[in-house]
């Protein structure tokens, strides 16, 4: 308790700024006043304290998940408070063989993404011996490396050649949330380069790989279609007879 309260890391070093009405002065707050800032605070400290207490923090190693564990039926929840009305659609994908659910219960973004892979599911076949698009509904779950925040990003891209195996994450997101989720693309485009992420897993072949996130805005989609293919085909195109580039994204 007292390490807490002295303590240059905890309280010890605390700044309260206060905002007071003009004219009035900390000084001639009374003693009950300024009881009354420091309570709220701490009241304040304790919640989040509470909050975060004995949160998993993240670490760079990442634990294999069987398919087993993330192909089942699922169902998507709608939240009933938003402020942009979505339309969610069922769209059949039994013709496609990549996908493992017989439909993809989809907004129009997340359509639209799919639209984007089907456009390039030729050019992964032919540089990948296995590719299969899963939806991550509720099953695999990253948080951020030395810190508690986490998030379930919407689709799992696997591919597998004949030196590695690859989890791709991939994330569509609203306009509304792209500022307030950066902390997401940052920490998924981390993974890339990240020397210290270790996958436990049955063999040491396997990587991760984070990709920007897939918005309607077209500037930032070009940014994913660019980071996509880069990281995806651009060191394997001499095994493709077509270039990804006669694909008009929009």
């Amino acid at each position: 308790m007292k390490e807490f309260i002295v303590s240059n890391n905890f309280l010890g070093a605390l700044t309260i700024k206060l905002s007071l009405p003009v004219g009035l002065s900390v000084n001639e707050l009374s003693p009950k006043e300024r009881l009354n800032v420091v309570e709220k605070f701490l009241s304040n400290a304790e919640s989040k304290i509470r909050l975060n207490y004995m949160k998993e923090r993240g670490t760079p190693v990442f634990e294999g998940v069987a398919f087993s564990q993330l192909i089942d039926d699922y169902v998507v929840e709608i939240s009933t408070v938003s402020h942009t009305s979505q339309i969610i659609e069922s769209r059949p994908m039994g013709n496609f063989d990549w996908y493992v659910f017989d439909n993809a219960i989809v907004n129009g973004l997340e359509k639209s993404m799919l639209d984007f892979i089907i456009d390039y599911i030729e050019q992964l076949k032919a540089v990948y011996d296995e590719v299969y698009l899963i939806r991550n509904e509720r099953k695999v779950k990253i948080v951020e490396i030395d810190g508690v925040r986490g998030f379930m990003p919407d689709f799992l891209l696997y591919l597998k050649d004949t030196d590695y195996t690859y989890q791709v994450f991939l994330e569509p997101k609203g306009d509304d949330r792209i500022i307030q989720d950066k902390w997401k693309e940052d920490f998924l485009l981390s993974l890339s380069t990240n020397p210290d992420v270790e996958v436990l897993s049955e063999n040491e072949n396997v990587r991760i790989l984070g990709i920007k996130f897939y918005t309607s805005n077209s500037d930032l989609k070009r940014e994913f279609k660019e980071d996509f293919t880069e990281k995806l085909l651009d060191n394997k195109l001499e095994k493709v007879e077509f270039n990804s580039d006669d694909i008009d994204l929009d």
